[in-house]
């Protein structure tokens, strides 16, 4: 190997390094983008959740535990369902105005599954328990009821998908972004280097 491709070689080596200024400046900006501050509207919004997730709580709670012995049991473990999902909000919920910011990225893709998930298990349980309903009309009502809690909660999944993939488009744009700067640079060193070997 001739001395023009070594340095070639050591060039390209040197510009994969990456610089640590560059690299903690992206750091802190993506950083920035996904985690944000709650601000009043926002921390209004999140206190409004707290008070559902206690409303869902107490209120399927109480159902659940008062229901009559000849109740089905299905029905009462989705109201039981339901008092551990409005549990899971207040959690989650408090958790967020604790630290009072919210991670665009995750928070909002586990509130959108959680929601999901509650929704598809009640889903299942009531498709296969509507038929041992002794009027079908009910078990049909049920179904076409939940079907449209169903369609919300896949808007809701849709968004956060939707959503975290526009945060990680933004953020691979200004890694590029401050790869290139970095590069430029770099390059923009190199012939103030040759000039003064000369």
């Amino acid at each position: 190997m001739d001395k023009s491709d070594e340095t070639f070689r050591d060039k390209l080596l040197d510009t994969e390094k990456p610089n640590v200024s560059y690299k903690e400046k992206y750091e802190r900006q993506v950083q920035e983008m996904v985690e944000k501050k709650l601000t009043g509207l926002e921390k209004l919004s999140h206190i409004g959740g707290l008070i559902m997730g206690l409303f869902f709580l107490v209120l399927f709670g109480t159902v659940a535990v008062i229901v009559p012995k000849e109740f089905p049991f299905w029905g009462r473990f989705i109201f039981a369902l339901g008092a551990f999902f409005g549990l899971a909000i207040i959690i989650f919920e408090g958790w967020i105005l604790k630290k009072g910011t919210i991670n665009l990225k995750k928070d909002n893709m586990a509130m959108a599954g959680l929601s999901w998930c509650f929704v598809v298990i009640v889903g299942t349980v009531v498709l296969v328990s509507s038929g041992t309903l002794p009027d079908r009309l009910v078990g049909v009502h049920m179904l076409v009821s939940l079907l449209f809690f169903l369609v919300m909660a896949a808007v809701f999944m849709i968004r956060a998908f939707v959503e975290r993939s526009e945060l990680n488009t933004r953020e691979k744009l200004l890694e590029i972004e401050y790869r290139l700067a970095e590069l430029a640079e770099k390059i923009e060193g190199e012939p103030e280097k040759s000039k003064e070997k000369n």
